[in-house]
């Protein structure tokens, strides 16, 4: 998934740690081979070759990261889509050029969106046409933190931090403390929040935009409409997983950290509803 991956604990013997972060680091390897658009090899990268109305027999740990995306997806109206690869795509070769990409605004607007255009049915997927790719760079991190965490919970560790890119799964506090100790923002309004057993993500434009002269283009693409984004604010979200922190973070980038905490407060019935910063 392109990001270095860290893992923090706290165990009584070195032994311990070692098997348990060995075990964290092999089932982020797996997940990675099963979801990476970065790899050529990656089970989501040869499904690129499938044709339409035919269904593909696809891996456990797949059917478990698209159902855990769909539910977000209908969390979020649309904003989170795990089947925009072909965008994200455009995109990486509009930045090595330099010149922003053309949107699919065309595309939705006669097709739909890529979830529209995907079947899911227990341990097989099939596509209409225009076929969709998958694309969980948007989950993929969060996805991955979780899984860590929880093998190093099952090793018998429960106080440990697994963060890739920024994206956290934390599990119980250090030793003495009620949380760990995480900046959020930046520069003169970042704050400290003590944060423990849950999720924690942050997306925005940062280094990953097209910027020229009279526009701005941001990595992040609105699905619903298959336009880039422009110029907006970074978001964190805080939640009860780093997945599901990681796909709202890209949600609020889309639909404004506002309309995100109104959306996520009306479904959520006000229970454990998840917490939206904005971040200048």
């Amino acid at each position: 998934m392109g990001s270095e991956a860290r893992i923090v604990m706290y165990a009584s013997e070195e032994s311990q740690a070692a098997a348990a972060a060995s075990v964290g680091f092999l089932r982020m390897a797996e997940l990675e081979q099963c979801l990476s658009d970065w790899r050529l090899d990656s089970e989501v990268v040869t499904m690129r070759e499938a044709g339409p109305g035919s269904w593909i027999a696809i891996s456990p740990m797949l059917e478990n990261a698209l159902q855990i995306s769909l539910d977000l997806h209908r969390r979020t109206e649309g904003a989170f889509d795990p089947l925009c690869g072909r965008m994200t795509a455009r995109w990486r070769e509009a930045r090595a050029s330099g010149v922003p990409p053309n949107d699919f605004s065309s595309v939705v607007g006669t097709h739909g969106t890529g979830v529209d255009r995907m079947t899911l049915s227990g341990l097989e997927v099939r596509f209409e046409k225009p076929v969709p790719w998958l694309d969980f760079g948007g989950i993929g991190k969060g996805l991955a933190a979780d899984l860590a965490l929880s093998q190093i919970s099952e090793a018998g560790i429960s106080r440990a931090i697994v963060e890739l890119g920024g994206d956290m799964a934390l599990g119980a506090p250090p030793p003495g403390q009620r949380g760990w100790r995480i900046r959020v923002g930046e520069g003169r309004l970042a704050k400290v929040r003590m944060l423990a057993e849950c999720g924690a993500a942050t997306s925005g434009p940062g280094y990953q935009h097209i910027a020229t002269e009279g526009s701005f283009a941001s990595h992040i693409l609105d699905p619903r409409t298959g336009q880039w984004v422009g110029r907006h604010s970074n978001v964190t979200v805080i939640a009860q997983s780093a997945a599901e922190a990681d796909a709202l973070a890209s949600a609020g980038c889309v639909l404004g950290a506002a309309k995100l905490r109104q959306l996520l407060a009306s479904a959520e019935g006000g229970a454990d509803v998840p917490i939206v910063i904005t971040c200048p």
